[in-house]
Parts: C-alpha cells; sequence; structure tokens
C-alpha cells in the first residue's frame, strides 16, 4: 500500500512543479534575502582592533568592557570602549557564533582587564568569565 502510495505521489507531482514558473519563487529568494541580511551585520576582527559596520575599537587598549541586557539572557549586548573615545556594541551572540573572532576579541578583552586598565562590570565579569 505505501508504495503504490510513493508512486502516485512521484508520477503525479514528481518534479512536474519545475514547469511553473511562480514556484521557482520559493527557491530563488531565500539565497538573495539571507546575502544582504548578512551584509547588514559587516563584523570583522584583527590581532588588535574589532569593527562593527558603525565604528571599530583598540581590543587591546580597552577602557570600558559592559555586558547589559535583558535578565532572561537571551538579548546580552557586549559594550566596548577604547581609550582614544571609539565605542562599539554588538550583540553577544552574534560575535560568539564565529569562533576565530570571537578569539581575537576575547583575547583583547582578557588582556586589558588583567593589565586593570578597563573598567567592567559585574555582568561582564561574570558572562565573559574574567574572574
Amino acid at each position: 500500500m505505501l508504495i503504490l502510495l510513493a508512486f502516485m505521489c512521484l508520477r503525479d507531482w514528481g518534479i512536474s512543479w519545475m514547469s511553473t514558473w511562480w514556484l521557482w519563487l520559493f527557491i530563488v529568494w531565500p539565497p538573495f534575502v539571507f546575502y544582504f541580511i548578512g551584509k547588514s551585520v559587516g563584523i570583522s576582527a584583527g590581532s588588535d582592533w574589532f569593527a562593527v559596520k558603525n565604528g571599530y575599537v583598540e581590543t587591546y587598549e580597552l577602557a570600558e568592557v559592559k555586558v547589559v541586557g535583558a535578565s532572561g539572557g537571551l538579548a546580552w549586548d557586549l559594550e566596548l570602549k577604547d581609550k582614544q573615545g571609539h565605542e562599539v556594541s554588538i550583540n553577544l551572540r552574534e560575535i560568539q557564533t564565529n569562533r576565530d573572532l570571537w578569539d581575537l576579541v576575547y583575547n583583547g578583552i582578557v588582556h586589558s582587564v588583567q593589565r586593570g586598565s578597563a573598567k567592567t562590570n559585574p555582568r561582564a565579569l561574570e558572562k565573559l568569565k574574567l574572574r
């Protein structure tokens, strides 16, 4: 019974949908949408800097490191400020998804905090394990 049902589904529907032009819209639009969504974030880092679309900071010369957000923990934001006055703010989850990038930024944060030049809030100490 199941074999007959599968055969009929393939015979009647199969790949005949490919001849209907508007069904292709469901397949073609997602790559373009996700391409432009990815471009909107614009995160990059080097050995001693971290940049987002609207600014950058020197990670080894940080003056302030804060983690702020709702108590639920789903929307923690990382706020960084360097000695030159440059500031960036980014969702912590967004930066931590790219492990190599996060390693570069985290090393700079740890260096600045351990050296004593960066002020932190208790939430930053806890969430970033800076103690």
